[in-house]
């Protein structure tokens, strides 16, 4: 049975990688990867399920402003269901005769009351006895309503998480999505600086044979081969890292290679900062769930107090008995029940304490929150500032390593340089393009931060 369970947990889980995989065949954009997130990350069906969970609690709470009607019955089987006087039992009337002296022992032991096992009332060997009772709260009504505003809270706690756990996971796609990208133009940087470090040490041995160059210098070129290597293992290992945890946030399989396909690129001009500063307070997902936090311990310290007020309810209650001597068959109790705690040695005014000391952390957790942002977003927008000024030398950089591959290829071609050189230049030309697209993607990044800040 255990072999039979774990072949069907295989079965379902390669055929859920399948379907992952074949999601993501051919060139993949950035929207393409953003909707694979949204769809099948994790933390995204978590929150989905915790909205359920707080919408469960609210309608329970809700619940408990109507009336509680229950009904419960019992039916039993008596062997022996009659009320008997035995002989003798009502032996006691004779006292007050004997103490008078009008009777003695023997006439007691002769003429016992009475005289012999009486059965006074019978019952039925089949007996039923049910009742039926609702159960209404007054003054716990109160109570009831902030429980509910409570849940309600709750319910808007769970959303607003929800839709922050999206914004980080959108964020966390397109850092990743840019940061591979960035990793594929460096890796290429550093597969084109192993052949100017192999082309160098060619021209080293080269120089070396014809005894123009010193062993010394031979040997310093091979290790700056080796050692070009193992940037480029660097490289393709962050490479790698970004992979995996791209997957894993797009819920694909490890082992997939994304052939990502660079989006159009969009450098629209920020608005001013003190925009972001009042978008944020107003959207910002954190933010707004330290309101409600606040709201909810508000309202925690109302419900605390409330403990102090007696509770009265109201009930009514039909009981209906079949086969039970003494009890009558049916009939009708209905009244208010009173309760009130009046001494508990200090319980309630503790919680109320507690309750104050929750209400001054969330408020404390509030003003940290929007200190907090308000440095992020000031962070934020200088990086974009950063990245647009990296932007235009990054391009200037690229232009004259463009330049220099030309003239570098003229020189080469006329015999004026070694080919090594010819390798230099194209190494320092896509050194150049990495650095370009990764000041553009970052700029994107920035940009993406900034809005994820502001809630968009």
């Amino acid at each position: 049975m255990n072999r039979i369970l774990n072949i069907f947990i295989l079965t379902i889980f390669f055929s859920f990688s399948a379907n992952l995989t074949s999601q993501v065949m051919g060139k993949l954009t950035l929207d393409e990867a953003l909707e694979m997130a949204l769809n099948e990350n994790k933390l995204i069906k978590i929150s989905q399920q915790r909205i359920l969970g707080s919408e469960g609690k609210l309608s329970e709470m809700k619940s408990n402003y109507f009336p509680r009607i229950e009904i419960q019955s019992v039916g039993a089987y008596n062997s022996d269901p009659n009320l008997y006087i035995n002989k003798g039992d009502l032996n006691g009337l004779y006292n007050q005769l004997l103490n008078d002296g009008l009777i003695n022992e023997d006439f007691i032991n002769n003429h016992p009351l009475p005289s012999q096992k009486v059965t006074i009332l019978g019952g039925n060997n089949f007996a039923v006895k049910s009742n039926a009772a609702i159960y209404q709260p007054i003054t716990q009504l109160t109570s009831i309503n902030t429980g509910r505003k409570v849940a309600e809270l709750d319910v808007e706690i769970s959303k607003l998480q929800y839709d922050g756990v999206k914004s980080k996971i959108r964020l966390g796609v397109k850092e990743l999505f840019y940061g591979i990208l960035i990793q594929d133009a460096k890796v290429n940087e550093a597969l084109q600086e192993v052949e100017y470090k192999k082309s160098e040490y060619q021209d080293a041995t080269n120089a070396y044979e014809a005894g123009e160059l010193l062993y010394l210098y031979v040997t310093s070129a091979k290790a700056e081969v080796f050692e070009a290597a193992q940037d480029l293992l660097y490289e393709e290992n962050l490479k790698d890292q970004y992979i995996s945890s791209f997957n894993q946030l797009i819920g694909a399989q490890y082992s997939y290679q994304p052939d990502l396909e660079l989006p159009i690129l969009d450098f629209e001009p920020v608005g001013e900062i003190q925009e972001y500063y009042i978008q944020g307070s107003e959207k910002n997902y954190g933010l707004k769930i330290a309101f409600a936090d606040l709201d909810k311990s508000e309202l925690g310290i109302t419900a605390a107090k409330k403990a102090f007020i007696p509770e009265l309810s109201f009930f009514a209650q039909y009981y209906y008995n079949y086969g039970i001597p003494l009890y009558a068959n049916q009939y009708l109790l209905t009244g208010l029940n009173f309760q009130w705690t009046l001494i508990d040695f200090g319980e309630r005014a503790s919680v109320v304490k507690q309750r104050n000391a929750i209400y001054n952390e969330a408020l404390d957790n509030l003003e940290y929150k929007m200190l907090t942002l308000q440095g992020e977003i000031q962070q934020a927008y200088k990086n974009i500032s950063y990245a647009e000024s990296l932007i235009l030398t990054a391009e200037k950089a690229y232009e004259a390593r463009e330049e220099e591959l030309i003239l570098t290829i003229n020189a080469v071609e006329a015999g004026e340089a070694l080919s090594s050189m010819m390798f230099k230049a194209r190494a320092d030309m896509s050194g150049a393009k990495a650095d370009k697209l990764a000041a553009e993607l970052n700029y994107q990044i920035a940009v993406a931060k900034l809005n994820s800040l502001v809630g968009e």
